[in-house]
């Protein structure tokens, strides 16, 4: 019997394709702009990163996280890793400069005391029986004081959560057995049981991410211009500092840290 994680492998070398096509619709990508905006400003107001420092994005994808977090460190050292054997050889074709881009499974990931930054962009719910041994994972491979940056897929009320789980089932790009969105609340929980204290969380995914963060989900809502999709972005972090945000938000930004 397959393992969850070989389900999911198998399934992310199946759609990668499609996947990474619908990761570069110029509204997605539009939509994407201000929100790593938003993070990067913060990140640079609390944080000094250089040539002594280092990155890793687990998950990776195309590591589209550490491409934008070099704009605001261009001197850090980056490292990332995928389970799926397409997606590894799609982010080597995409990269340059990268130290090393590498296969692993983050379930048995172990390389302790290593990084100063750990990336993880929506990928915790892929994993969502083993979460705790991911993050107590991240958590062993960072320095201390180093930080977590994650952005998770989150709901905050039963109809958020009712029609994340219809799409999980209805949308051949996810697999409904293996993946699970998380509560805020159980989400902040995980976070703290594996020993990260939180430094700040964001709340925007809201009206624009329903139409623009996953063209893959909702294709069908995916119009107007790369314009409207930054207006969008824009209203959501705005809207995402209040109760508001906190409440609806379909996704929550993480910076964390290890003391």
């Amino acid at each position: 019997m397959k393992t969850d994680s070989e389900v999911q492998r198998e399934h992310f070398n199946l759609i990668s394709s499609k996947y990474l096509n619908s990761r570069k619709n110029k509204n997605h990508l539009a939509y994407k702009e201000i929100w790593w905006n938003n993070i990067l400003d913060f990140l640079l107001a609390n944080y000094s990163f250089d040539e002594k420092n280092n990155s890793l994005e687990a998950m990776c994808g195309l590591a589209e996280g550490s491409n934008l977090l070099r704009k605001a460190y261009p001197k850090l050292k980056l490292f990332a890793f995928d389970y799926s054997d397409e997606m590894v050889l799609a982010a080597q074709q995409e990269n340059v400069g990268f130290e090393k881009i590498f296969q692993a499974d983050v379930i048995n990931f172990s390389e302790k005391n290593k990084y100063d930054i750990v990336i993880i962009l929506g990928g915790l719910h892929h994993v969502p029986n083993f979460v705790d041994k991911v993050l107590t994972n991240i958590y062993q491979s960072l320095r201390k004081d180093g930080i977590f940056i994650n952005l998770e897929p989150t709901h905050n009320n039963f109809l958020f959560k009712y029609i994340r789980e219809s799409v999980y089932k209805k949308n051949s790009l996810f697999e409904e057995n293996t993946e699970r969105g998380f509560t805020l609340s159980e989400y902040n929980e995980k976070l703290v049981n594996a020993g990260f204290r939180l430094k700040k969380q964001f709340f925007p995914g809201l009206i624009g991410y329903i139409l623009y963060y996953n063209p893959d989900a909702f294709p069908f809502l995916n119009i107007g211009t790369s314009l409207i999709a930054k207006i969008f972005s824009k209203f959501d972090w705005f809207l995402g500092k209040t109760i508001i945000g906190r409440k609806f938000s379909f996704a929550t930004w993480s910076i964390a840290y290890k003391k």
